[in-house]
């Protein structure tokens, strides 16, 4: 296939990726878990260095200095707390003004001549368009509406019926 042949956007799906990118995959998520278990060294041998050291792996320093461990740990601690708490504040204020926003009265229903005047029809067109189960509206340049009635023209068939202003 030539390049003027080949479908826009490139999408690669899993079911045609290039052995390249498998090869790049399986690197990158290797080499990622690797960088993980360096990370957590001090913990790995924390929770496995017992039975590291009985397989003979090497001598590893398991007693737990739990102190430390969590003096390191508590920065990041009270930075998730923080963040817990502001999505809790945010969550309880946004139910409180939900709950507000029913102790005001609905806005009166808007007159069918009001909105006639403002969508460019005529009153007789916009009642007739009110009544249609599935419609189409066309806005024009000048900001005029046309509407198109398609639920019953379509089940029998025939072409869109347009109500014009």
């Amino acid at each position: 296939m030539s390049r003027a042949n080949l479908p826009w956007p490139p999408l690669i799906s899993a079911a045609h990726a290039p052995r390249w990118i498998r090869w790049r995959d399986a690197l990158l998520t290797s080499l990622m878990w690797l960088l993980f278990a360096a990370m957590l060294e001090t913990e790995f041998e924390l929770f496995s260095g017992e039975h590291l050291k009985r397989l003979g792996f090497g001598d590893f320093h398991t007693e737990p200095n739990w102190p430390a461990f969590f003096e390191r740990l508590t920065p990041f601690l009270r930075t998730a707390a923080v963040l817990v708490l502001l999505l809790a504040v945010a969550g309880l204020m946004s139910l409180r003004l939900y709950r507000r926003s029913f102790l005001f009265p609905q806005p009166a229903p808007l007159e069918a001549t009001t909105q006639a005047r403002r969508a460019g029809m005529d009153e007789a067109a916009l009642i007739d368009a009110r009544e249609l189960t599935i419609a189409v509206v066309h806005v024009d340049a000048d900001g005029k509406h046309r509407v198109e009635a398609l639920a019953p023209l379509m089940e029998r068939g025939t072409d869109c019926k347009s109500v014009n202003s």
